[in-house]
């Protein structure tokens, strides 16, 4: 009997006995049918065409030279200060750290001068988006120091140094006005609008939001282990998040839910916000935004007399103050919940 063998596709046993086949490419892989099942063929033909239109490139066997860009950028992602980072940190730097190791790895470090700089930025902006280049020159920045602190290497002043950034802002991360936190909440659902409170009166990333847990809340404070940092932090709940959680349904373990129940995560809550605020006609804002009307409330409230109220909290660093302070952000405190009440 003649065999078949079916490129790229890949099969083994699990431990319950029972075949199952993948469709590998390049470092993905797809779950696929058993050959000669049904759904087999057309699933194996639309994942052929889906790679031919999507080709990966091959990986090339080279080898950079002790000092050259490629190199310190191997053993920078093999270095505990970069494992030390944040999932998702490391792998948006990753894509960037591939694109500079690419493109520009034969290099040498130290032949690096700002001008180069500058036009690495300018092809990466070009190439990619303005964020891209912005996070490649400060990814160049700690590649200088990463070298010159651990590699040993002999570097003149970091080039990165005067370099502009060229991405200019949008106002999606602008604080909401108050206005529109009043009509969004009308309008919103109300698992997106729990969400959204829970933005504004704690001023924690999506992901940490999505994974707070109704244990973490003992009626005064809301502890959570921040996902970028791997800080423990306990923050302490306006009384109108207070009262809110008080009357939400507990349908998990999780505070947030979806619309069915099930798990949300930090991506949805974003594409759900963003659809709401289509939905009445508004642009430029993002759940991100929520933050800055937390932070610069917090900015221009909190002067330590919290602390003193409750003494012995593990307290987070705040360091997102900084982007929310009035003093260095334009705007008046409009939307800032804390100047409502007192906490």
């Amino acid at each position: 009997m003649t065999e078949v063998r079916f490129k790229y596709l890949h099969g083994f046993r699990d431990r319950h006995g029972h075949a199952r086949y993948y469709f590998r490419y390049r470092g993905q892989r797809w779950s696929i049918p058993s050959p000669g099942e049904q759904g087999f063929a057309q699933a194996y033909e639309a994942l052929l065409e889906y790679i031919k239109a999507n080709p990966v490139p091959a990986p090339r066997n080279l080898v950079f030279l002790p000092g050259s860009l490629g190199s310190v950028i191997e053993k920078f992602m093999a270095s505990s200060e970069y494992e030390s980072r944040a999932e998702t940190t490391k792998r948006n730097y990753r894509r960037i750290l591939d694109l500079l190791r690419e493109k520009f790895g034969t290099g040498m470090l130290r032949d690096l001068k700002p001008r180069h700089v500058k036009i690495i930025r300018n092809e990466i902006r070009d190439a990619s988006t303005t964020t891209a280049a912005d996070i490649a020159v400060g990814l160049i920045s700690t590649l200088w120091d990463f070298a010159d602190e651990e590699l040993n290497l002999q570097l003149d002043a970091d080039p990165t140094h005067g370099v502009k950034r060229v991405h200019k802002g949008e106002r999606e991360h602008e604080p909401w006005p108050q206005d529109l936190i009043e009509a969004f909440m009308l309008k919103a659902k109300p698992s997106l609008r729990w969400g959204v409170r829970l933005a504004l009166y704690t001023g924690q990333r999506r992901s940490d939001l999505v994974k707070m847990m109704w244990s973490q809340f003992d009626g005064e404070f809301i502890e959570v282990r921040q996902q970028k940092t791997d800080e423990l932090i306990s923050i302490p709940c306006h009384k109108l998040l207070r009262a809110e959680l008080e009357t939400m349904p507990r349908k998990a373990e999780t505070i947030l839910v979806g619309e069915r129940g099930g798990p949300l995560t930090a991506a949805s809550l974003s594409v759900m916000v963003s659809r709401t605020l289509r939905e009445m006609g508004v642009t430029g804002y993002s759940i991100h935004g929520l933050r800055k009307n937390a932070g610069r409330a917090l900015a221009a409230t909190l002067n330590g007399r919290i602390k003193k109220r409750w003494p012995g909290r593990p307290w987070p660093s705040w360091n997102w103050l900084k982007v929310a302070n009035p003093r260095t952000q334009r705007g008046e405190t409009s939307g800032n919940p804390f100047v409502m009440s007192t906490i």
